[in-house]
């Protein structure tokens, strides 16, 4: 094979290898509560912007991030109305995620104690 001809060979299947490592990072919120609709902040490390999704109960959130950037989350369970019976969830999460390029993180928001609502 003559050396232009390798080369070229080189440069496509690197640029083919390197293809298969892309791809969407995503991070996954399943609300499996019967805590009402939950908000979810996700805040960019590099760029410090901070976006607020809500997820409702038994729906599934899916946002596209960029890979290997470190988020701040915060899943925020009382951000919730509360049921019919005035129950509502307390709880809030934090912590920090990064998503390797064409892949994702899922996080199964699940059981949280409902307390009776403090009313008015």
């Amino acid at each position: 094979m003559t050396r232009p001809r390798l080369l070229a060979v080189l440069l496509a299947v690197s640029l083919l290898l390197l293809s298969g490592c892309g791809g969407t990072s995503t991070l996954v919120f399943d609300n499996q509560t019967v805590c009402g609709t939950i908000q979810i902040e996700l805040t960019n490390s590099q760029t410090n912007v901070t976006e607020t999704y809500q997820v409702a109960i038994g729906q599934t959130l899916t946002v596209e991030v960029a890979p290997n950037v470190t988020y701040q989350y915060v899943v925020d369970y009382s951000a919730a109305e509360g049921d019919e019976a005035g129950y509502v969830c307390v709880a809030v999460y934090r912590g920090e995620v990064s998503v390797p390029p064409g892949t994702s993180q899922k996080f199964n928001l699940t059981a949280v104690t409902p307390t009776p609502s403090p009313g008015p």
